[in-house]
């Protein structure tokens, strides 16, 4: 009698975990504070001084239950990682650049999504005639509003498009080339003795506008051989590189066949201006000896300086024994 009412008991209590996770899950779902979907990503505007351009963001609200978006528009720069990763600055009293993105943007009014719904909001961006020339950068991100919490922004992750604006007038475009040469695991290396081999370029723009650079680059064995050949920056679109801001640029090297042996050298021609003629070329090198080969090389060294050794002391043991033997003939 006692087991069958114990087992009542757990059968009472699972029953309960599962219904309280069931009801997690719904309410999950019905949660008003779940993200949006946001297309597109990313944008990049030409507009002349005293032009308005109109960028249109699709919002989807993929939840079940209905969300408000609210626009917030935020300024960026480059983040110090050289992987062209923005970073947004979020605090409205927190130093702004020159170019000042937030002064560009129309209002956004907030838009009601029903669940499954999705919407195209237009954004208006505005260039003053008195504007600076130059590069405008920021992001138009959306947060869901809490209608249940007078209009609060709910505590969720937020969703944007990054959004690039040239202003024509008096542009600089220049990069300088940082370094070149080859990588593992993000570390540059002139030498390796194993693993995966990258081309990794770094680039900074010490111009007032953002550059997509371009080019060619080669690596070649010590005998003159191409075992890689590719363009630079080869996605589509292009990424950029903001003015004052180093980006670096990894791109895998295939294993040759047999095997990676020797020195290797490396020519790059870069542009990064369409139409302009400059470019930038330069070269560098590594060795590549595998860990088996520099075990052999110092067995090796081990026997010679052996053999060495063992010649030189026979030899001189025998020189001694003849003068021994000498000398007795002599008496």
């Amino acid at each position: 009698m006692r087991g069958v009412l114990k087992r009542l008991a757990v059968l009472v209590l699972v029953g309960a975990v599962l219904a309280s996770l069931g009801e997690a899950f719904v309410a999950a779902q019905n949660a008003p504070g779940n993200g949006f979907r946001i297309s597109p990503v990313r944008s990049e505007f030409t507009i002349e001084k005293g032009a308005t351009e109109t960028l249109v963001v699709t919002v989807e609200n993929p939840t079940g239950g209905p969300i408000t978006a609210r626009g917030v528009v935020n300024n960026f720069i480059a983040s110090e990682k050289e992987n062209g990763e923005p970073r947004l600055i979020l605090e409205d009293n927190a130093p702004q650049p020159r170019n000042n993105f937030k002064k560009l943007i129309g209002p956004i009014p907030d838009t009601p999504l029903a669940p499954r719904q999705k919407k195209d909001i237009q954004v208006s961006i505005n260039i003053p005639k008195d504007a600076e020339s130059g590069g405008y950068y920021g992001a138009i991100r959306f947060l869901p509003v809490n209608s249940q919490d007078d209009g609060n922004v709910a505590l969720t992750a937020s969703v944007g498009t990054i959004v690039l604006v040239k202003v024509p007038g008096n542009l600089t475009e220049r990069l300088s080339l940082e370094s070149l040469g080859a990588a593992q695991n993000g570390k540059s290396k002139s030498f390796l003795t194993s693993g995966d081999v990258d081309v990794a370029v770094r680039l900074k723009n010490i111009g007032n506008i953002h550059v997509q650079p371009f080019g060619k680059v080669q690596v070649k064995n010590m005998f003159g051989k191409v075992v890689k050949e590719y363009e630079l920056n080869a996605n589509d679109p292009r990424a950029n590189i903001l003015p004052d801001s180093v980006r670096r640029f990894d791109d895998p090297i295939a294993k040759p066949k047999p095997m990676w042996f020797g020195r290797y050298s490396i020519t790059a021609n870069i542009g990064y201006s369409q139409g302009s003629g400059d470019l930038i070329s330069a070269k560098a090198s590594f060795w590549y000896l595998p860990t088996w080969f520099l075990i052999f090389l110092f067995v090796l060294i081990l026997a010679i300086v052996g053999a060495v050794f063992w010649f030189v002391k026979m030899r001189g043991g025998g020189g001694r024994r003849a003068h021994k033997s000498g000398a007795i003939r002599r008496f």
